[in-house]
């Protein structure tokens, strides 16, 4: 009945968006020629972070040099293609590392297999209809991934996991837009597939096998940007608040698992309820620029995601074969990231 259910839920989304589609070329085509406003507005910007120290051998003190880097490349393309649609594109990458020296059994120094400290892939392509009314309708796209997946406990890497993939479908508002400040909020149904692949045994084992998971629910994103502190400081605000009101794997708790095998497990008796509760992630960049090419960035980002949808847990013969994953997937209390960066950066358009 579950399966039935989000079958029914996911076609229905999907007439929705490929519907409001239809609706935005169907009114493109209808408008005046001379109603394509402008061209693309391109924004793009690319930086890399350093922090480098390195010792002797004989240096005296016992300190240990270290590498930390970080690249990164944002990007945004947006359109006004006629008068009653608007496109836009946004792509974030970011990837970094950090390198840090120990000493052997002979107090020599050498470099330790490197850490990741940040990973990033974000994609979203948005579609609004833009008529002269109170709210424009809207459809996205967005796509998210990781370079490496490091999250295994024998540290073997993942190349471009997990894979999520996200489709979106409702009403948006344009509430600020003019003297260098914007603000936008969306409200909308999704329907969202997340691809996960995991190593079958233990290391050095790399044989892996992959789970789909899928979820409906309602998402709201609110977006600010707005120059701060005397103009010095560039605030740049995003706000996602969804709730996942059907997830593909939550019928495996309720149905495959009882409480019994849950607490052997180690698992809460109401982790089904993890699966459906309001998530939240607000991330906040302020950049102030020291010269054309030197920046300094702050980056706080605080995620409350009470169970990670895209770790299905596998049953077979009431044994959860993926325990150790489910476990991993749970985050009762929020995560904050915090960096400071000063480092280089190229703005073109």
């Amino acid at each position: 009945m579950m399966k039935k259910m989000n079958l029914m839920i996911g076609t229905s989304v999907l007439v929705l968006i490929l519907g409001g589609v239809s609706s935005i070329v169907a009114a493109g085509e209808e408008a005046l020629e001379g109603d394509a406003s402008g061209v693309w507005k391109k924004e793009f910007e690319t930086g890399l972070n350093i922090i480098q120290s390195s010792y002797t051998d004989n240096w005296n003190g016992g300190e240990k040099g270290s590498l930390v880097w970080t690249a990164r490349l944002d990007g945004q393309m947006e359109k006004q293609l006629n008068k009653l649609t608007n496109w836009r594109n946004t792509l974030q990458l970011v990837y970094g590392q950090t390198h840090n020296q120990d000493r052997d059994s002979n107090g020599d120094l050498y470099w330790r297999t490197p850490d990741k400290s940040d990973d990033v892939i974000d994609f979203e392509s948005l579609f609004r209809f833009t008529p002269e009314s109170w709210v424009d309708p809207f459809v996205a796209l967005n796509f998210k991934s990781m370079f490496k997946d490091l999250t295994d406990p024998g540290q073997r890497a993942l190349n471009f996991n997990p894979l999520k993939f996200k489709e979106t479908a409702g009403l948006a508002k344009k509430m600020i837009d003019s003297d260098g400040r914007f603000m936008m909020t969306r409200l909308g149904a999704t329907f969202t597939q997340n691809r996960r692949a995991t190593f079958v045994s233990s290391a050095p084992d790399e044989s892996t096998e992959t789970e789909m998971t899928t979820e409906m629910g309602v998402e709201m994103i609110t977006e600010y940007k707005a120059a701060v502190l005397e103009e010095k400081v560039v605030w740049d605000s995003k706000l996602t608040l969804s709730l996942p009101l059907i997830y593909s794997g939550k019928s495996v708790f309720e149905e495959d698992l009882t409480a019994a095998d849950l607490e052997s497990f180690g698992l809460p008796a109401d982790i089904a309820d993890y699966t459906t509760t309001v998530e939240a992630d607000f991330e906040n960049t302020f950049t102030t620029r020291i010269t054309s090419l030197i920046s300094v960035k702050l980056f706080l980002r605080w995620v409350y995601k009470k169970y990670d949808n895209s770790v299905k847990p596998v049953v077979e013969n009431g044994v959860l074969m993926n325990a150790d994953g489910v476990r991993s997937a749970i985050r009762k209390s929020g995560q904050l990231k915090q960096t400071l960066a000063l480092g280089l950066t190229y703005k073109f358009n």
